[in-house]
């Protein structure tokens, strides 16, 4: 910044306060000036709160998985690999190692995008042990007390008819205990009473603790079919159709409906708005996960009738693309509509994710992301080290 001249400010056309001028508002992250096919001023539906010049509705699995990070090339790359190494095990035949990545594949992921989050000096470590505990052990319980059932319901035994009672037992009653066992880690941390109360916190524990629990119990059911050889004797289209559920589908389903449970119990209305319509925004963050829980359910009841295998993956995909879907809007109405960081508007920030100075506000006016879409420890580290001013000549101040 080059001297000591006053900010430009201008009136926000949503919130009626005076704001450091730019693109977005500081304080409520709309538009500063309105824009075609915006969508409503509460949506904001062409930028995501967490990455800058992407739309809420763009396909992008990375920024929706990994909301926390300014740079996400290395998980983009993970993620294709991960797909490259199911594909080729699904074709070699080899069963161990497409039981390994399937089921390893997206929770060790997951773990490396916690530590690059500062997960790890954000969160307490109990409270990252017990997710994981409670998450690993509900799955192998589920999946020992289900047996065989619990393999039609993930997704694993694909086109057996049944009908009555066991279409009941295996299609609903089957999959929904296991939904709600998969929230319980997110649930019972929540009610220990959490330090902290950010929305991509609990984001964070949420699906954690249900891809732990997804993992646990896909690895048990697993685990006899590792002594059946290092070349499977299965047809290939069933090798690549187990793949392409297990190793993708199962786990977006699993984290996009963790995440979501986790972000709603997190949410908290900023002080100025708790008045304003409380429980808008996390009725719709518990709706959409909810919307997923029946897609799953009626996957369920797919599983347990006579379907064709590609039809079952397509099906499988397309609920777990509706499920990243529903996250990503949902994290990013969470973001516009929680509690914030006091706000700071006369003091410089460089915000991460544009790379630009700005004032130390909610939203960042210039690329509109929110202050909270970066991890507790990149926030206080940037206001301790803030940008200096600087004279024409160089020297600092």
């Amino acid at each position: 910044m080059s001297d000591d001249s006053p900010i430009p400010m201008t009136e926000c056309r949503i919130c009626r306060v005076d704001v450091p001028a730019g693109n977005f508002c500081g304080l409520c992250g709309c538009h500063l000036t309105p824009r075609r096919w915006e969508g409503p001023d509460w949506l904001r539906i062409r930028n995501f709160g967490a990455a800058p010049d992407e739309s809420v509705l763009s396909p992008s699995l990375a920024s929706s998985l990994f909301p926390h990070l300014a740079h996400r090339g290395a998980f983009r790359w993970g993620l294709a690999a991960m797909v490259l190494l199911l594909v080729g095990c699904a074709l070699l035949r080899l069963p161990a190692a497409l039981i390994a990545v399937g089921v390893l594949g997206m929770p060790a992921l997951f773990v490396i995008y916690l530590r690059e989050a500062d997960a790890f000096r954000d969160l307490p470590g109990r409270t990252l042990a017990l997710t994981t505990v409670l998450g690993l052990a509900l799955g192998i319980g589920w999946a020992l007390l289900t047996g065989g059932e619990l393999a039609r319901s993930s997704g694993v035994a694909l086109g057996v008819g049944v009908a009555g009672a066991r279409m009941m037992r295996d299609g609903i009653a089957i999959p929904l205990g296991g939904a709600i066992l998969m929230l319980v880690p997110a649930i019972v941390v929540r009610v220990l009473g959490p330090p902290t109360r950010e929305a991509l916190d609990g984001f964070m524990i949420g699906a954690l603790g249900a891809l732990m629990f997804t993992a646990a119990a896909m690895l048990t059911r697993l685990i006899p079919q590792l002594g059946t050889g290092v070349i499977s004797s299965s047809p290939l289209s069933i090798l690549v159709v187990e793949a392409g559920i297990r190793g993708i589908a199962v786990p977006l389903i699993a984290a996009a409906t963790g995440g979501l449970i986790g972000a709603a119990l997190w949410f908290v209305r900023p002080e100025s708005k708790k008045h304003q319509r409380p429980a808008v925004v996390r009725l719709v963050l518990v709706s959409f996960a909810l919307a997923i829980l029946l897609l799953a359910i009626a996957l369920g009841m797919i599983d347990v009738s006579r379907s064709r295998q590609w039809l079952m993956l397509t099906l499988y995909l397309v609920v777990s693309a509706v499920a990243v879907l529903l996250l990503r809007l949902s994290l990013h109405l969470a973001l516009l509509h929680e509690a914030h960081d006091e706000i700071a508007a006369d003091e410089p920030v460089l915000c991460q994710h544009c790379g630009h100075v700005v004032p130390d506000m909610a939203f960042c006016p210039g690329c509109g992301v929110a202050a909270r879409a970066s991890s507790r420890s990149s926030r206080a580290l940037r206001r301790t080290v803030r940008p200096a001013r600087v004279d024409p000549d160089g020297e600092q101040r």
